[in-house]
């Protein structure tokens, strides 16, 4: 395909139709190479020179970007390759900023998935994987960083090869997986058809071979149009056989290359001529002999006069990048075959009972409708805009469109007045953008205006799913100055909110300001975006990370003890008011399922009842609690039979609150037939049935031990009477109507819930960072003496083939992993690296409360039990941060000492 710079870009952008365009997204693990690969794209236009490509980052615009050599936030560029106008979207590939990539994904409909050929499958690509096949895009595998097997690993051709190919195989198998994953429940035949479309074969065309920071690629097609006629054989034969297990002879080829110990034909005609000319570029540095080269190959001569710029000269023009890229590109499908897939367009709306679904699916610029998805504000060239993706219709500068949120009766509107395409750091002017093509407009305020914006009003929107990533590290924020400056901050915390969808801004009661981000690298980009913005006075806390708190059986106590000792009663002997209940742990299965149905929980706290889903998530727990709970010994519920259980799971009073969601208060009073929280019912709710729900919220989402949420906890009210104890039913019934009867009532079911809870073994619950460390096996104590500082708990530990280098795999609390990174390069000397990522929550077995009982414990321990109690220091921790007392003693057996010199 012939691509040429063309300066008016813009013009070209206004005629453009849904059939050329492309929109395509890099996606990869942090460090494979997507920025050099987007910079070489560029440089085949002539934005940039080919010199800088795969050098200058052109697409980190931040200057924090560039100090850390890491892409930070999506940026997006629209590229003209004649008659293709590609939109082209770097993202980042840290995990912290896992959140941009999602909605990259969702602009997108071309997957650039960038795998380092030595590292190879690394932790990032299988998620980013995942979500690109999830999305229903098409993807493009790219095996970066050729050069480095000749290079580095110094690898032969056979090597090489079989290096290739058994990588290749990993990732199909990562792909298989993933697609029997989520078609788990389908029919066999749609599973073969789905992968056998996702396979990646090189002779396919969707695997390309590269080197981006020499500007170089390749798929098996360039060499094919190269051998084909001179070796006068079948251009398809050959395709076939190129990377098979087959050899050429005088007379073909012929299969078995392997088992006959001969060279392949990929080795042959691919593998060795590339092998002499880095070995000539790279290590002998000899420049005659590159030129020698350059002339055989019909390349043009060769300008460059140091060895480094003439091997990535020669290997542009040999192997353009831009060539083979643009081509692999060009085969996959259009906006419009994107959105007559069923699939792809499920992405965006609802199959065929939305109103929206013909529209979208036509993908047409003459449409009457004009619907465009918004994925990001972004400030860019010192204005604020909005990235999205034209679904429907043309959009032109002046065009009214509604504001689609379904919470509102009445739409409200935005006027677009200034449309732009997206040239990566600057911005350029257009008038319209037809269906199909992602652009830009300017917005007055950075105000939140939803996803789906329609030129008709309706209350349907686009169900695109956000991004699944919850973040977890918060920071407290304060200004120096006086209250106009407070402002300000609240000011730019509401706009850092609205440019990045990962950052959570809240105040608190007693007024301070939480920043909340999903990572140290993270929270460190905002804290400079920040700056940027002008606040440059503030002060902010060391980071907080959440923890959870739970109760455990208690395997010792036996079940008359758990029947009387764990009941607890209270009183309100004012107004005739008694209950009893007790608090029971949930195990792990019931957590997790409560977890993946958590938008059922938040329908059901609305008061949203959809029958058929209810039913169904009804049965499904009543099934998991009768597989898990009778086991459960030292509990309420071991042994309990299947009859108990259905009455209890029909008659639950309701699940945690949005802090604690993972919570379920039962009703098992005899006397109280209360409507059911699965279906609609005439039957009335007795009085002061809020009250109970409330103190339930309020007990949950402050544990015992730190006021930290509570999880896997069931709380079985058994006994409930009002009016008890006073003679006279009409005093009795008017001191029910006293205003203060609800905060009494509320407080008296909370305080009774956190006795309960401490009459099991309490808890902490600590999110924990999943770690890969690399090494070499000098580092190796060193690593290990790190990781043990961390309190992280090794899971894997093993040699990568490839590397040479040992590959650790850890988890670590998230509380600990603060500075990991660069504690761990200094007391290696660089030797080591670790990537991390949000692995799960893992109950913290220490007892905060242990003391030494037993004679071995006392003789071990000591009587006072001094040794380090890591749940007890985390616990002290937060309680000290929330202003919460603790059992800490500064001073311990304080005596006056005496002194050696007598006074006379």
């Amino acid at each position: 395909m012939a691509y040429l710079v063309d300066s008016s870009v813009s013009s070209i952008f206004e005629q453009l139709t849904p059939k050329e365009v492309r929109n395509v997204c890099i996606i990869a693990h942090v460090d494979h190479g997507k920025t050099s690969l987007a910079d070489c794209l560029i440089s085949g236009t002539g934005l940039i020179s080919a010199r800088f490509s795969g050098k200058l980052r052109f697409m980190d615009s931040r200057e924090d970007e560039q100090t850390r050599g890491i892409t930070m936030k999506s940026s997006a560029i629209s590229l003209y390759y004649n008659p293709l106008m590609i939109n082209l979207i770097d993202s980042p590939g840290h995990v912290d900023f896992s959140c941009e990539v999602h909605y990259a994904l969702n602009l997108a409909d071309i997957a650039i998935l960038v795998v380092d050929l030595v590292e190879g499958v690394c932790s990032q690509t299988e998620t980013l994987l995942r979500e690109a096949i999830y999305s229903h895009v098409d993807i493009i595998l790219v095996l970066n960083k050729f050069d480095r097997l000749v290079v580095e690993l110094k690898m032969t051709e056979a090597e090489a090869f079989r290096h290739i190919r058994r990588l290749i195989e990993l990732i199909n198998s990562c792909v298989a997986q993933i697609i029997q994953g989520y078609l788990i429940e389908e029919d066999w035949q749609k599973f073969e058809a789905t992968e056998s479309s996702r396979h990646f074969d090189p002779t396919k065309g969707n695997v390309l071979f590269a080197s981006a920071i020499h500007g170089y690629a390749f798929s098996l097609e360039d060499f094919v149009e190269l051998w084909a006629p001179k070796m006068s054989i079948d251009k398809e034969l050959l395709l076939r056989n190129f990377f098979a297990d087959a050899y050429l002879t005088p007379n073909g080829i012929k299969p078995d290359a392997e088992a006959k110990g001969k060279r392949t034909v990929f080795e042959q005609l691919v593998l060795q001529p590339l092998w002499e000319v880095h070995k000539c570029g790279l290590i002998e540095k000899q420049l005659d002999k590159l030129k020698e080269f350059a002339k055989k190959l019909s390349i043009p001569p060769l300008k460059s006069r140091r060895i480094d710029d003439a091997f990535d000269e020669f290997m542009r023009l040999f192997l353009p990048l831009t060539r083979a890229a643009v081509r692999a590109i060009a085969k996959c499908k259009s906006p419009k075959e994107t959105c007559a897939e069923d699939e792809r367009l499920s992405i965006f709306v609802s199959p065929n009972n939305h109103r929206l679904w013909e529209a979208l699916r036509l993908c047409d610029p003459e449409a009457e409708i004009c619907v465009a998805y918004v994925a990001k504000l972004l400030l860019c060239d010192g204005k604020k805009v909005a990235m999205c993706r034209i679904l429907s219709g043309r959009l032109v500068n002046g065009t009214l469109l509604y504001i689609v949120d379904s919470n509102q009766d009445q739409s409200s509107s935005i006027t677009i007045n200034n449309l732009y395409v997206l040239m990566g750091r600057e911005l350029l002017p257009i008038k319209s953008a037809s269906a199909g093509s992602i652009c830009a407009f300017e917005l007055d305020d950075l105000a939140s205006i939803g996803t789906t914006l329609c030129s008709q009003s309706l209350t349907e929107t686009l169900n695109l799913k956000s991004s699944l990533i919850e973040p977890l590290v918060r920071v407290s924020i304060r200004t120096e100055g006086d209250s106009e400056e407070w402002e300000k901050l609240r000011k730019s915390l509401r706009q850092l909110a609205m440019l990045d969808s990962a950052v959570r801004v809240f105040e608190l009661e007693n007024g301070e300001l939480a920043l909340v981000t999903s990572g140290e690298v993270h929270l460190q980009k905002c804290i400079q975006d920040l700056n940027d913005m002008g606040q440059t006075n503030i002060s902010v806390s060391e980071p907080m990370v959440p923890f959870l708190e739970t109760i455990i059986p208690d395997s010792q106590c036996s079940y008359a003890k758990i029947l009387t000792e764990q009941l607890t009663e209270c009183n309100l002997k004012n107004y005739g008011i008694s209950f009893k209940l007790r608090s029971i742990s949930l195990p792990d299965e019931i957590v997790k399922f409560l977890q993946q149905n958590d938008h059922i929980l938040k329908r059901t706290r609305e008061g949203i009842i959809e029958q058929g889903e209810h039913e169904e998530f009804r049965t499904s727990l009543l099934k998991i609690c009768c597989e898990t709970l009778p086991k459960l010994k030292g509990s309420w519920w071991y042994r309990k039979s299947e009859q108990e259980l259905s009455s209890l799971i029909e008659r639950i009073w309701s699940f945690g609150p949005f802090r604690a969601k993972y919570n379920i208060l039962f009703n098992a009073i005899p006397d109280y037939d209360r409507p059911s929280i699965w279906r609609n019912s005439n039957s009335k709710l007795r009085q002061l049935d809020r009250a109970v729900i409330s103190g339930f919220d309020l007990a949950m989402s402050q544990g015992p031990l730190c006021d930290e949420p509570m999880q896997g906890v069931g709380i079985l009210v058994e006994q409930w009477q009002i009016g008890e104890g006073l003679d006279d039913p009409e005093a009795a019934a008017q001191r029910l109507q006293d205003p203060q009867i609800y905060g009494q009532m509320i407080s008296a079911v909370k305080q009774a819930c956190k006795v309960a809870l401490k009459k099991h073994p309490l808890r902490l619950v600590a999110a924990m960072h999943k770690c890969k460390i690399q090494s070499n096996s000098q580092a190796l104590g060193k690593v290990h003496s790190v990781l043990a500082q961390r309190h992280a708990k090794v899971i894997n530990e093993d040699t990568n083939e490839t590397t040479g280098l040992f590959e650790i795999f850890a988890y670590m609390p998230i509380v600990e992993s603060f500075s990991f990174c660069e504690q761990l390069r200094k007391r290696t000397s660089g030797m080591a690296s670790a990537q991390m990522e949000f692995s799960h929550w893992q109950l913290i077995e220490e007892d905060p409360f242990w003391k030494p009982t037993t004679e071995e414990e006392i003789e071990e321990y000591g009587e006072k039990g001094d040794s380090i109690n890591q749940a007890l220091m985390y616990m002290n921790s937060v309680r000290k941060r929330k202003g919460i007392p603790t059992d800490e003693v500064i001073v311990v057996s304080a005596e006056k000492q005496r002194n050696l010199k007598r006074n006379k």
